[in-house]
């Protein structure tokens, strides 16, 4: 007689009146109102008094535990008045479900509603009435994340997850009820004794393991799960190895032997890489695991990655372009932002030499961002995962354009550029906007440039180039505002401008900050203590040797420039956690026609060379840079790091924080 595996160590807790019935949640109806698999289940959701209230564009993210496999999925909801319907078709082995509804498919998305992190959590039946193998392990372990089930984002941050006692209780019901089905979800078994016993789970463990050994036919995922109890939890590493053997006799061309196989592709030198990567491909074709996927499959990940990486770097173009099309297109996303984008953006390499197989890149791109790839674990739905594929998709486009414009292929750039929706085209990469707008005026398309360049500006995703074109249309508008900085205010949306605004007056600050005194690299010495009451001081903190400080010096000239004439407002940039190389200095900032830009030096502390105080007194516990401090009265008002990468989305940020820090000066006053 088959042997089953019972889970006999967990011990008999009373019996709890089952709460895995349906929810009547007044937000959510279901239709019927108990799913039933395989067939569609029709939803109402009533916004009113969520999170979700007055939103004009909401979706529905599903998460489902269907034969002890946690999956992901969408549903698309349409307005009916005050209510969003919707249709969902549920699996034939759907055991588990649960709804949260959001504002927009994004992976972070501005509201959600789980009903309060009590959830829209439900029970399917079968069309006899039945429940399905995991309900009721799927119901204890979805609410308690810390298993790590990957179901994580569905509860907020301020969820409180169910005791580790129900946990077990939940655990035990399944294995009493589906005793049949156990070996399909052991490691969770495993994981729930550890997190109920710590260190005295292991003879639980070790019982729990020595049933699964007895299982008939196991699958080499089972082995592995075996093999890696004894190494890991029983710390037997001469029984793992031993384990290890069986699944290399048993599956030569197995998850195991082909991490074997790659670990021993990264020791070898460079001139046996390539040979033996070939053969790697043809010992383990990657089509035919994705008909069949087994364990270890991270390994293509890694492998392909390197191997296209390192024929990138030899130039062995035409091996590369032989191997885009095995490649996922999250590998693929990688691989060019460590190649191309990084040969355009930061070497001087001719952007002629590798034109050709940027394109190769974007091709195959293009052809493969519904594959799913960016589907990681359940992290994100279908839909999500595609939505974040595109918003790479459409990121890597505008670099291929910058490339591409500096080739001299303008109608390249134009077509490449057009093939990003027009509401997103200008959203991605600021060095794409410029190179598209350059292209089409090189085309003899001005209109169509300037339409561009106002998209751009809307979009808040200008370079200084294309800043300073618009500078000169402004100078022939007929009707126009008063200034340059009000007509281009007026081409940004209302509503986006308000938005980014509540967020920065919800990130200001009201510290004290230490009195200062830095030597200036024009001469003399700048004292904060000199500083007048109600002026507005910008500091950034950057130094030579770091390539996003650089890169964001763009960005803050435009904010200088924007105050130039303003008394009431000064810009400091102080060199810090570096020796000011007066030189080179002097050599970046004419390179780049820097102005108005006074450089301090940071001050070293007693007896050591650091050049870090003044930072450290602002930016106490960390190390990072570039660093932005806005100062007044006496008080650090705004601190911001990093550079996300858009002059002008910079530019607006000071100016908004400067803005803000103004009105309470007029609120004040009044």
């Amino acid at each position: 007689m088959r042997k089953k595996l019972v889970y006999v160590l967990f011990a008999c807790l009373a019996m709890v009146n089952m709460a895995l019935g349906q929810q009547n949640e007044s937000r959510l109806v279901l239709n019927p109102e108990v799913p039933i698999v395989g067939q569609d289940l029709e939803l109402t959701y009533d916004p009113k008094g969520g999170p979700l209230d007055g939103r004009t564009d909401l979706v529905g993210i599903v998460y489902m535990y269907n034969f002890y496999r946690w999956e992901m999925g969408d549903v698309r909801l349409r307005q009916e008045g005050d209510l969003w319907k919707g249709t969902f078709e549920v699996p034939d082995n759907c055991a588990f479900i649960a709804f949260k509804f959001q504002s927009s498919f994004t992976l972070q998305p501005d509201s959600t509603d789980n009903n309060n992190d009590k959830g829209f959590m439900f029970i399917p039946q079968d069309v006899a009435g039945e429940y399905l193998p995991g309900r009721y392990l799927a119901w204890g372990i979805f609410r308690m994340p810390s298993l790590g089930a990957e179901i994580g984002n569905y509860f907020s941050g301020n969820y409180k997850e169910i005791s580790n006692e129900a946990a077990m209780m939940w655990t035990d019901q399944e294995t009493k009820r589906y005793p049949q089905y156990g070996r399909h979800f052991f490691s969770t078994m495993k994981s729930v004794l550890r997190k109920m016993y710590g260190d005295n789970s292991l003879p639980g463990i070790a019982h729990l393991l020595k049933v699964m050994e007895s299982q008939p036919d196991l699958t080499e995922n089972e082995y592995e799960e075996i093999s890696t109890t004894y190494r890991v939890d029983l710390k037997n590493e001469a029984k793992a190895d031993s384990i290890d053997q069986v699944i290399l006799k048993l599956f030569p061309r197995g998850g195991l032997a082909r991490f074997n196989r790659s670990f021993e592709l990264n020791r070898l030198p460079e001139n046996q890489y390539f040979a033996a990567a070939d053969q790697f491909r043809k010992d383990f074709p990657i089509e035919t695991w994705r008909k069949n996927p087994n364990p270890r499959g991270f390994v293509y990940n890694n492998f392909y990655r390197e191997l296209a990486t390192r024929y990138y770097k030899s130039g062995n173009y035409k091996k590369l372009e032989e191997i885009l099309p095995e490649m996922d297109m999250v590998w693929i996303n990688d691989v060019y932002r460590k190649s191309v984008e990084f040969a355009i953006r930061k070497t001087p390499t001719p952007p002629e030499t590798y034109i050709d197989m940027s394109k190769k890149f974007i091709d195959q791109m293009i052809s493969k961002v519904g594959d799913g790839s960016y589907m990681q674990t359940i992290a994100a739905s279908p839909r999500q995962a595609e939505e974040l594929a595109r918003l790479w998709l459409n990121y890597y486009l505008c670099v291929h354009a910058q490339v591409a414009e500096k080739c001299g292929r303008y109608q390249e750039v134009v077509d490449v550029m057009n093939l990003i929706d027009e509401n997103q085209r200008y959203a991605s990469y600021p060095a794409g906007n410029e190179a598209y707008v350059v292209s089409l005026e090189k085309l003899g398309r001005a209109d169509e440039a300037f339409e561009a360049m106002k998209g751009v500006a809307s979009a808040g995703q200008m370079t200084p180039v294309i800043y300073d074109k618009l500078r000169e249309h402004y100078a022939v508008l007929k009707d126009k505002p008063a200034t340059f900085e009000a007509w281009i205010a007026s081409l940004k949306p209302k509503h986006e401008v308000e938005k980014i605004k509540n967020q920065l007056r919800a990130e200001m600050v009201n510290v004290p900050f230490e009195p200062f005194v830095l030597e200036s690299h024009l001469g003399g010495k700048v004292k904060s203590a000199k500083f007048k009451k109600d002026e507005i001081v910008v500091i950034d903190f950057w130094a030579l040797w770091c390539a996003p400080c650089i890169a964001a010096l763009d960005g803050m000239q435009m904010a200088v420039d924007l105050y130039v004439n303003d008394p009431t407002v000064k810009f400091y940039f102080v060199i810090t956690q570096d020796e000011p190389n007066k030189e080179k200095i002097d050599a970046l900032w004419k390179k780049n026609n820097f102005r108005n830009m006074e450089v301090l030096y940071d001050a070293n502390p007693k007896g050591k060379n650091s050049r870090n105080v003044v930072y450290k007194s602002m930016f106490p516990g960390t190390s990072g840079i570039p660093q932005k401090a806005i100062l007044k009265n006496g008080y650090i008002r705004y601190r911001a790091e990093g550079y996300g990468g858009s002059p002008s989305g910079l530019m607006d940020e000071i100016s908004y924080v400067i803005e803000i820090l103004k009105e309470e000066d007029n609120h004040v006053k009044k």
